[in-house]
């Protein structure tokens, strides 16, 4: 998996998780990855189904419909130290923006649970105190796999 330096963050102004949705969609458009209205399916596919995988992490993406939205594959990183809840008491402290098409978007969300399922490897995600840090926890977990 690659991730782009300039799409990792860390930030803590988010005072719900729908703002969390709206910079990481935000940050997909910025980049050229999708139309406009892929924030909106990302905040349509929260409202069915949610997208909090594990403890502390979510990965917001778009609907089946909106795969057609999709220019390129990309994924957004926002590590939010503070947190912010999520579901049901459930706080997020770190949250992947993801698009890819049908093929790519099954590749992406298969490729993160395996990252995140490793204690040690999420362990020093959570544990990054800058972006340099995250990115490159990111980089050299992702070159594993």
């Amino acid at each position: 998996m690659r991730f782009d330096r300039n799409l990792v963050f860390i930030k803590n102004e988010f005072l719900n998780k729908e703002e969390v949705i709206e910079f990481l969609g935000g940050q997909l458009v910025q980049t050229g990855a999708v139309h406009p209205d892929y924030v909106q399916a990302m905040h349509k596919r929260e409202q069915d189904i949610g997208t909090y995988i594990t403890e502390g992490v979510a990965i917001p993406h778009g609907t089946e419909a909106s795969r057609s939205l999709v220019r390129k594959a990309a994924i957004v990183v926002v590590k939010i130290p503070c947190g912010v809840e999520w579901i049901n008491g459930n706080k997020v402290y770190l949250a992947f923006g993801i698009a890819g098409s049908e093929e790519e978007h099954v590749g992406l969300l298969g490729e993160l649970a395996t990252i995140l399922m490793d204690a040690d490897q999420k362990e020093q995600l959570m544990a990054a105190e800058s972006e340099d840090d995250l990115f490159t926890c990111l980089t050299n977990n992702s070159g594993k796999y």
